[in-house]
C-alpha cells in the first residue's frame, strides 16, 4: 500500500483551521483515498510561524514527515484548477491582495511559513474562486466600462470550497442535485448565495471582493456606489477607512451594534430585530434572484455557522419564499436534520460543510 501524509491549512479572516490526512492507495498508480487523522482550529494571530507551531501542537499528530501541504486562498483571480505552489503562483496571488485585503495577506503569510517549516513537502493551493469558473457570461461581466473590465474588475465569486463541500454532501443523500437546479446559501462570518445548475456554478452574489453581495455579520454587502462617493467627498473618509468600515463595522454590526446571530435572534431591541429581518429578507431575495437566473428551483441548501446552526433564522428566510413552494418540516428544522423540507415543493437541506476535506481532495489533482 502507498501512503502519503497531507496537511490542509484553511486560513480565514480570524481563524486558522488545520486537518491532517493520510492518502492511501492499494497499489502504485491506484486512486488515492483520503482518510482524516485529526483537526484543530486556533486564532490567526500576527506571527504566522508561531501560529503554525501552535496549530501543529493542537493537531496532536506528528507532522514532521509530511508529504504535502495544501492551502486555501480566497482569491485566485483567473487561476482555476488546484495546483502546486511555486514562486510564480505566489507572485500572482500577491497581486490579488487589493481584491481580498482581509484574507489574502494572511493566506500568503501562512503559505510562506509552511514552505519554511516543511521545506521538503510539496505545497499546493486551491481557490474559492475556482468553483465559479463556470459562471454565466451575464453574471461574470459587470455593467462597467470595458477599460475597467480589462483591469480584472468582474464577478469572481467566493466561498467556492464551502459550496463544493455542500454540493458533495447533498449529492451523497440525493444525486439528483447534480442534474438539477439548486441555490446554496452559505451564511457565516461571510455570506453569499450561489445558483448551481447541473452541478456547475452559474451565478453568485459576491463579485470582485468578499465585501459585496448580501449583508454579513460585519460586512456591508452591496450598497449604492453613490453612497461611497458621498463619504469620500463630503465626509473626507480615505479609502483605507472606508474599506475597514465596510469590512469590519457594517452589516449586522452596523445596524445592531454587534453581530452574534444567536444574541440578535433573542434580543428584543428594535435595532437587533431590524438587523435580523433585513438579513432574512436579503437572503430570501437573493435565493429568489438566483433561482430566476437558472430557470427554477429544485433544491435550497443552507450552510455556514449561521445557516447550519440557526433553525429560527432558516425558518424566517423560508417563510419569505412560500410563494416559490418552499415549506419547512418544523420538527426536522429545529432538530438540525440534513433534509428539512415538508416533502412537497423544492427540497431544503441543512449541511455542515468541510472545507478542509475539499482542500485534501483538491490535492489529488496535482499529487
Amino acid at each position: 500500500m502507498t501512503t502519503r501524509r497531507l496537511l490542509a491549512l484553511n486560513v480565514g479572516s480570524s481563524t486558522l483551521k488545520g486537518a491532517s490526512y493520510l492518502l492511501n492507495a492499494e497499489r502504485t498508480g491506484a486512486q488515492l483515498r483520503v482518510v482524516e487523522q485529526s483537526r484543530a482550529e486556533i486564532a490567526v494571530g500576527v506571527d504566522a510561524q508561531e501560529r503554525l507551531a501552535v496549530l501543529v501542537e493542537a493537531l496532536s499528530e506528528p507532522t514532521g514527515g509530511l508529504d504535502a501541504v495544501v492551502h486555501r486562498f480566497v482569491h485566485g483571480g483567473d487561476l482555476r484548477d488546484a495546483r502546486e505552489l511555486d514562486d510564480g503562483i505566489l507572485s500572482r496571488l500577491e497581486a490579488l491582495v487589493p481584491f481580498a485585503p482581509v484574507h489574502q495577506p494572511a493566506a500568503l503569510a501562512f503559505a510562506r511559513a509552511a514552505r519554511m517549516h516543511w521545506p521538503h513537502a510539496r505545497q499546493g493551493v486551491a481557490f474559492d474562486t475556482a468553483f465559479h469558473a463556470s459562471l454565466a457570461p451575464w453574471s461574470r461581466r459587470l455593467p462597467i466600462p470595458e477599460a475597467w473590465d480589462a483591469l480584472g474588475v468582474r464577478r469572481y465569486g467566493f466561498h467556492g470550497l464551502a459550496f463544493a463541500s455542500a454540493l458533495r454532501i447533498v449529492a451523497s443523500h440525493d444525486a439528483r442535485i447534480l442534474q438539477g437546479r439548486a441555490v446554496f446559501a452559505h451564511l457565516g462570518g461571510g455570506c453569499s448565495v450561489c445558483a448551481v445548475e447541473d452541478g456547475r456554478s452559474r451565478d453568485t452574489t459576491m463579485a470582485l471582493t468578499p465585501i459585496g453581495g448580501i449583508p454579513s455579520p460585519t460586512r456591508s454587502g452591496d450598497i449604492d456606489p453613490g453612497a461611497l462617493l458621498y463619504l469620500l467627498r463630503h465626509e473626507r473618509l480615505d479609502a483605507q477607512t472606508l474599506e475597514d468600515q465596510l469590512s469590519r463595522a457594517a452589516g449586522l454590526a452596523g445596524i445592531a451594534g454587534h453581530s452574534d446571530m444567536r444574541v440578535l435572534l433573542a434580543d428584543p431591541d428594535p435595532q437587533a430585530q431590524l438587523a435580523v429581518e433585513l438579513f432574512a429578507i436579503r437572503v430570501a431575495q437573493s435565493i429568489a434572484a438566483m433561482a430566476t437566473g437558472i430557470g427554477g428551483l429544485d433544491h435550497v441548501v443552507f450552510s455556514g455557522g449561521i445557516g447550519h446552526r440557526a433553525p429560527g433564522l432558516r425558518a424566517r428566510i423560508v417563510a419569505h419564499l412560500g410563494w416559490l413552494g418552499l415549506k419547512l418540516a418544523a420538527g426536522d428544522n429545529d432538530a438540525g436534520a440534513a433534509r428539512i423540507d415538508s416533502g412537497s415543493g423544492p427540497a431544503i437541506w441543512n449541511v455542515a460543510i468541510d472545507e478542509e476535506r475539499e482542500l485534501a481532495e483538491s490535492a489529488l489533482a496535482w499529487l
